[in-house]
């Protein structure tokens, strides 16, 4: 997996030893241009399966760690879960659907700003914020500086390497982009510690020359220090197949549970109400701005896959947004429209009549079939 921002080794003063585990809750921006690139919620949550498991120390594969390094694997003892309420006390299903006129993301944080095609970042002493696109030149996922902007806080994931089933493709398959790219974001480097036999911080990890790609059997030894076994190219942090990596250590936990000690960037999401079950809706009757749409139509009406919504009466310079919301008054997808229309796919969306409210307060419906 190619990461292209890197992590920054900070103290972090006592190293969390505790066997109590830390529930992060996650929000996931699906930034789509085509209905290929909309993953479906079954998808994302196959991908929570895999984060669950791997930073669990349950995943099946922990079973092919060799003998020799089969003791130093361990528990990292995180788990994930979607967010059920969102930074107002509303309730969430922690997936946020927008449409993007952008074909590709690069890893210049384009994705993470609503002004210039992407999704604003929530906050992420709340949540750990993924966002899902279609990403250039090959790249698989990247994550933020440790410690780095608030606004820029969180992973990024190319769609088809995120989950184990519909869109992804092998040999990135198995989820093991997000478990990669959440490891950074959790404070641990590349295993070869970003430079040619370089140091990572964590002591149970064998010093190695470069990164391994990939699915490897038996030792490797690539000359770095003497040691009994060689590399650890099964580890998460190393950028195998995901067919190739099983394993983080117990250095590698210590590292990243270090991260929600006092003074590590992680502390406040523990105080986190993210995971709260909210009985409170977001209110879709009250205007938000100045009216500059006269009527909102929308076509087909009933429809099955894509809708195109047309804002009567809005300039063609002006920069929008609309809230779909389900008939019992929950938020279920975010669309940025500039000018006065926009192509919506509601494929993944079940069956029922939804509300539509632009940004001025003036509100519609359509029936999705």
């Amino acid at each position: 997996m190619i990461t292209l921002f890197f992590v920054d080794t900070v103290s972090a003063g006592t190293i969390t030893t505790s066997a109590e585990i830390i529930t992060i809750p996650v929000v996931v921006h699906v930034m789509y241009h085509n209905a290929n690139e909309n993953i479906s919620d079954a998808q994302i949550l196959s991908q929570l399966v895999v984060l669950n498991k791997d930073f669990r120390g349950n995943n099946a594969d922990r079973a092919k760690v060799p003998a020799y390094f089969a003791p130093l694997a361990a528990d990292a003892g995180f788990e994930f879960k979607l967010a059920s309420m969102d930074a107002h006390g509303y309730a969430t299903t922690g997936i946020l659907r927008k449409y993007t006129k952008i074909e590709f993301f690069g890893t210049d944080d384009r994705i993470k700003s609503s002004v210039r095609g992407g999704d604003d970042a929530w906050d992420r002493n709340q949540y750990l914020n993924i966002w899902i696109g279609n990403l250039a030149g090959g790249i698989l996922g990247y994550t933020s500086t440790y410690g780095g902007p608030a606004d820029k806080d969180g992973v990024v994931i190319q769609y088809s390497a995120f989950g184990t089933i519909g869109s992804v493709n092998a040999p990135f398959d198995l989820g093991r982009t997000a478990t990669h790219e959440i490891g950074h974001w959790l404070n641990l480097l590349h295993i070869w510690g970003d430079g040619y036999c370089g140091d990572d911080q964590v002591a149970d990890t064998p010093k190695q020359r470069s990164s391994n790609r990939g699915v490897i059997t038996g030792e490797k030894f690539s000359g770095c220090e003497a040691n009994a076994h060689g590399d650890m190219y099964m580890n998460f942090m190393d950028l195998t197949n995901d067919a190739g990596m099983f394993m983080f250590t117990a250095g590698q936990r210590q590292r990243m549970r270090s991260s929600f000690e006092a003074g590590g960037a992680r502390r406040q999401i523990l105080a986190s109400n993210a995971l709260k079950i909210s009985t409170l809706t977001a209110p879709i009757e009250q205007p938000l701005f100045a009216a500059f749409v006269s009527k909102i139509a929308v076509y087909p009406n009933p429809a099955s896959a894509n809708i195109i919504i047309e804002l009567k009466g809005m300039p063609v310079s002006g920069l929008h947004t609309l809230i779909i919301y389900n008939y019992l008054g929950h938020p279920v997808m975010t669309q940025m429209v500039k000018g006065n229309e926009c192509l919506l796919n509601v494929a993944e969306l079940k069956s029922g009549v939804y509300i539509i409210k632009a940004d001025n307060g003036l509100v519609t419906k359509f029936v999705k079939n």
